[in-house]
C-alpha cells in the first residue's frame, strides 16, 4: 500500500504523537474505568489499532487474554517492549495487520478500538468497527462487548475570536472539552445530530438540517461540534463512562446577526473519517438578514 494511503486510513500514527494520548488523563482514566468495568478475567479481548499497548495492558492486567493488532510496524515493536517491560508480554499476542480486515483465531468477548477524532472525521473508528463486527459475526456468530459502546455527535452555535494580535483569520481549530474557552461563547444548547451505536453502526453520510431559534439579539459566526463517547454503560446504575475528543470550531460562510425570535438554519453532511475539509465544503446556512461574508480558509493538520 502507497505511504499516502497508509496515512488516510488513521492508521499510522507515529510514536511521537502518542505522549500527547498518554499524558491524556481524562482520556486514561475514562478507559481504564471502562474496561475495567467491562472486561472479566478469562476474557478474550482485541484492541483494533492498539497504539503504544496501554489498552491492552489495562485489559491483560484484569487477566483477559489480548489479542493487540497494530499496523505501523515501529509502532509495534515499541509496543512489543512496553508490553514485556511492564511484564504482560505472556497474556498480550501482537499482530502486525490491518485492523479493518484482521479478525482472530477464536472468538472474543470484548473489542476495544479508539480511533476517534472530532465528529468521528478523519479517523476510521465507524470503518474499522463496522468491518470487524460483520467479519466477527459471519465467522463466529457473535458480537463482542465495544469500547466505546457509542458516540453521540453535536453541535451548537458559538460566537468564536478569530482576533490574533489584530489579524482576524476565522480558521478551523480545537478546544479542550474539559476547560472553558474563554474567547468562545456558546450561544445555545447543543442539538444532537448522530447516535452512533457500534453494536450495528454502518459507514454511511451524516447529513443534518438543524434549525436553531434564538430568543435574544446576538452575533453567530462558528458552529463547535462536539463528541461525546459513552465508553461502557452500567445498566444495573444507569450510568455511563464517558470521554469527549476535542471540541472543533469551524467558522460559518457568514456571521450572522440574529434578531430575537429568528432562526439559523444550518446543513451539513460528510462520511466518518472523512477529512475535515469534507465537513467545512458542505457547511450551508439560511439566516435573516443582515450577513457579513466571511471568508473560508483551508485546514491544516491541526490535530
Amino acid at each position: 500500500m502507497q505511504q499516502n494511503a497508509i496515512n488516510e486510513l488513521g492508521q499510522f500514527i507515529p510514536l511521537h504523537y502518542h505522549y500527547q494520548m498518554l499524558s491524556d488523563k481524562e482520556r486514561m482514566n475514562a478507559f481504564q474505568t471502562a474496561i475495567n468495568q467491562v472486561v472479566k478475567p478469562g476474557d478474550t479481548v482485541v484492541e483494533l489499532g492498539s497504539g503504544t499497548g496501554v489498552l491492552s495492558f489495562f485489559a491483560a492486567r484484569l487477566g483477559a487474554e489480548v489479542w493487540s493488532v497494530e499496523y505501523n510496524p515501529a509502532l509495534m515493536e515499541s509496543s512489543r517492549q512496553f508490553i514485556r517491560n511492564n511484564g504482560y508480554a505472556d497474556k498480550v499476542r501482537l499482530v502486525l495487520a490491518d485492523a479493518a480486515t484482521w479478525l482472530p483465531p477464536e472468538p472474543a468477548d470484548v473489542v476495544v478500538c479508539e480511533m476517534l477524532h472530532s465528529a468521528l472525521l478523519r479517523e476510521k473508528q465507524v470503518q474499522v468497527i463496522t468491518a470487524f463486527r460483520n467479519a466477527h459475526q459471519k465467522r463466529f456468530g457473535t458480537v463482542p462487548a465495544m469500547i466505546p459502546t457509542a458516540t453521540l455527535l453535536g453541535v451548537q452555535p458559538v460566537l468564536q475570536s478569530y482576533d490574533f494580535n489584530g489579524f482576524h483569520a476565522p480558521v478551523s481549530l480545537f478546544q479542550s472539552p474539559y476547560a472553558e474557552a474563554k474567547d468562545c461563547i456558546p450561544l445555545l444548547e447543543p442539538a444532537v445530530y448522530r447516535m452512533v451505536d457500534y453494536d450495528r453502526c454502518a459507514l454511511e453520510i451524516y447529513h443534518a438540517d438543524i434549525a436553531f431559534p434564538f430568543s435574544r439579539t446576538t452575533t453567530v459566526n462558528a458552529l463547535r461540534f462536539i463528541t461525546k463517547n459513552l465508553l461502557s454503560i452500567d445498566y444495573s446504575k444507569g450510568t455511563t463512562v464517558d470521554w469527549h475528543n476535542q471540541h472543533l470550531v469551524m467558522p460559518l460562510p457568514q456571521t450572522a446577526r440574529m434578531k430575537a425570535g429568528q432562526t439559523l438554519q444550518i446543513s451539513f453532511s460528510y462520511r466518518p473519517g472523512d477529512p475535515l475539509d469534507s465537513l467545512a465544503d458542505s457547511l450551508q446556512m439560511i439566516a435573516p438578514m443582515d450577513t457579513v461574508p466571511q471568508p473560508r480558509m483551508r485546514e491544516f493538520a491541526l490535530a
